[in-house]
């Protein structure tokens, strides 16, 4: 005979907090004293143009959890008590207000730095990197960034380019403008979308690299961990991840899907080739969108890459304390 769970059985992580609603089944620590890598959700979908929904992205990630991330059987670590990694929760926005929602993110972002840690964040549409880089840049000036996506993000720039337009399509044009990139460090993978003509004239300009998804495709993950390695060099780094470098076989969920993309897998093994060793100071994924998500395909897929992320981040953060 089954017995009855008692009344006040509460069920926890192995860190000791409560592992319900929260990502990768962490300890939900708004607190960030000791903190190592904090996770945190910005539910923000104004700059979006095409379908919204993806302000609801941090809340359905983190009730979709299937694994945890405090072991990685490929790098060969077992993060346990090495590290303090936490769920800090959302962060606080203005609702209907962007400019003040980015000035609160900007903000929001710098706390976790000043404490220390390394933010790991979760959209959200991709317009919220623009204020992450913000609040980079006030810590280590011009940042390397490592950019997964379908699109370049750099929209608008040409077209207006003395008049600032903020969207979910253009957070990258926004940011070197203002130089919180350096562009000579920058690589833009999976890229399959664009004008080649606006794009050359750019990418000329800022000195960016692209690595389209049809070469990507061509391609080893061992190559591909070698040229953005070798673009990225020894800056500090932000790695940002739309979720819709996937093809919609993979993640439907998102809100404006590109065929041709590429594999979980084929994300995973980018990730463990160019990540370990380079100077990763804070990452973010973005633009999960739950309505367009029936069979839960694009959150397996999203927590799989936000522990991924977290587990090469965590990599070197041990490699570096045993150099230490």
């Amino acid at each position: 005979m089954l017995e009855r769970i008692p009344e006040k059985f509460e069920m926890k992580s192995l860190t000791g907090g409560n592992a319900l609603n929260s990502f990768l089944h962490l300890e939900y620590c708004p607190e960030l004293t000791g903190v190592d890598i904090a996770l945190a959700g910005v539910p923000f979908d104004l700059a979006t143009s095409n379908r919204p929904g993806t302000k609801l992205g941090p809340k359905y990630l983190r009730s979709r959890v299937y694994k945890g991330c405090k072991v990685d059987e490929v790098l060969d670590i077992n993060i346990g008590d090495k590290l303090k990694i936490v769920d800090t929760g959302d962060f606080k926005l203005m609702g209907g207000y962007l400019l003040d929602a980015f000035a609160l993110i900007t903000e929001q972002t710098k706390r976790i730095l000043d404490a220390g840690a390394t933010p790991v964040i979760v959209g959200g549409d991709h317009s919220i990197t623009f204020p992450e880089l913000a609040a980079y840049y006030q810590v280590y000036g011009p940042m390397a960034m490592i950019h997964f996506d379908s699109h370049l993000d750099t929209g608008m720039y040409q077209m207006c380019p003395t008049k600032e337009i903020y969207t979910h399509g253009n957070p990258f044009s926004n940011a070197m403008r203002k130089g919180y990139l350096d562009g000579s460090h920058t690589i833009q993978i999976g890229i399959r979308t664009g004008s080649p003509k606006m794009n050359d004239e750019y990418t000329k300009e800022y000195q960016r690299e692209i690595l389209s998804a049809k070469e990507l495709h061509a391609i080893s993950y061992e190559e591909a961990g070698e040229r953005i390695r070798n673009k990225v060099g020894n800056l500090p780094c932000l790695v940002t991840f739309d979720i819709d470098f996937l093809d919609p076989v993979y993640a439907p969920g998102t809100g404006t899907p590109v065929t041709g993309g590429f594999s979980v897998y084929d994300a995973m093994m980018i990730l463990e080739n160019a990540l370990p060793g380079l100077n990763i100071v804070g990452a973010d994924l973005v633009e999960v969108e739950p309505f367009y998500d029936p069979a839960e395909t694009t959150a397996i897929a999203a927590n799989n890459i936000l522990a991924k992320l977290v587990s090469c981040i965590a990599y070197n953060k041990l490699m570096e304390k045993e150099k230490a």
